[in-house]
């Protein structure tokens, strides 16, 4: 199936603000805290939306695994308030797995969730919708300085990586870095159907999501459909059947976004 990884800037007050306090006061049956929030959102926050995936993940069981559960809900939300990064089929815990040295960027999830949030037994990814690992704001200037400038890191990131990903994956460290933020792994946040990008779906803002990593899984897949099957790109459209299951989200409530007024064809320079 492979993995649709998105990279998401956050800092720690950041998530008690927009998940963690809003979450606690709805499962303990309070409305007030979310309800003042949304309210003093601008026009164009997605209200509804928001709304509704912040009451779904309220009723999820804290027993359950959370990486598929709350903790799968901040990265969601998070990417409501900030731009996102897309890559398809390459992440940091695919790094770590397979360099161990690697985990030392990792910031443990047991450091930073609540307490009425159970941590990961994994925190690396280890299927589809789901998150994966967490990088803190200090580990995220390490890495980015090391990505620069060592050698061997940067070496490993670019065998895991692939070039053009690597620098989708060094502007998110960039971001972060940038507004003294942590950056969260996830899976299936953004769905791109790289055969017609206006068909791609996605759980949080898509208005948030940068374009770049999409783009380059288009140009990939294309390349290889034209390479097996000699068609041209419009006939790729027409003929390739790209398929993916979904998250328990209402689907209706996920692709809002994506249907309203040609947004994916803005986003992704489509006529």
């Amino acid at each position: 199936m492979g993995f649709d990884i998105s990279y998401h800037p956050i800092s720690k007050s950041q998530m008690e603000e927009w998940y963690f306090a809003p979450l606690k006061a709805l499962r303990d049956g309070d409305e007030s805290v979310i309800n003042a929030f949304v309210e003093s959102q601008g026009e164009e926050f997605f209200h509804e939306k928001y709304l509704d995936h912040m009451k779904y993940f309220a009723t999820l069981d804290a027993e359950d695994r959370s990486e598929k559960g709350l903790l799968y809900g901040l990265p969601i939300i998070g990417g409501f308030f900030r731009d996102y990064q897309y890559v398809r089929g390459a992440a940091f815990s695919f790094v770590i797995e397979r360099y161990s040295e690697m985990d030392r960027y990792r910031t443990p999830w047991s450091e930073v969730l609540p307490s009425w949030i159970p941590a990961p037994g994994n925190d690396l990814i280890e299927e589809n919708y789901s998150t994966g690992i967490f990088i803190d704001s200090e580990h995220v200037k390490e890495l980015l300085n090391d990505l620069d400038n060592n050698e061997e890191v940067h070496k490993i990131l670019v065998e895991l990586f692939g070039a053009d990903n690597l620098g989708v994956f060094r502007f998110a460290l960039q971001d972060a870095a940038n507004t003294d933020s942590g950056l969260i792994e996830a899976t299936e946040v953004m769905e791109v159907q790289p055969f017609d990008l206006n068909k791609s779906t996605c759980y949080s803002d898509i208005r948030f999501c940068d374009p770049r990593g999409a783009l380059i899984y288009r140009d990939v897949a294309l390349a290889q459909v034209r390479e097996t099957t000699g068609m041209t790109d419009d006939e790729i459209a027409e003929n390739v059947v790209y398929q993916k299951s979904n998250y328990d989200i209402p689907a209706t409530e996920a692709d809002k976004p994506d249907k309203k007024g040609g947004l994916l064809s803005k986003l992704f320079g489509k006529k």
